[in-house]
């Protein structure tokens, strides 16, 4: 998945942090789990993931999952 989630991160111009939420966020972990692990607020967890979201043209975490499964 870190390949993938590589992949998608320089495809779409997605910033170092955002690009670590995108690799947790493949993984199917939450918010709070992501926050736990990179040592930052779930509220800031949640904005990387609405700048993923816009970046890349998800509104959904499914989307989203559905990118990840297309670059494979």
């Amino acid at each position: 998945i870190a390949d993938i989630t590589d992949a998608i991160a320089k495809r779409y111009a997605l910033s170092s942090r955002e690009a670590e939420v995108l690799h947790y966020l493949a993984r199917g972990r939450s918010a709070k789990y992501i926050a736990e692990q990179l040592y930052i607020s779930p509220e800031t967890v949640r904005t990387h993931s609405k700048r993923i979201y816009t970046k890349t043209g998800v509104h959904t975490r499914e989307e989203l999952l559905s990118l990840i499964e297309h670059f494979e």
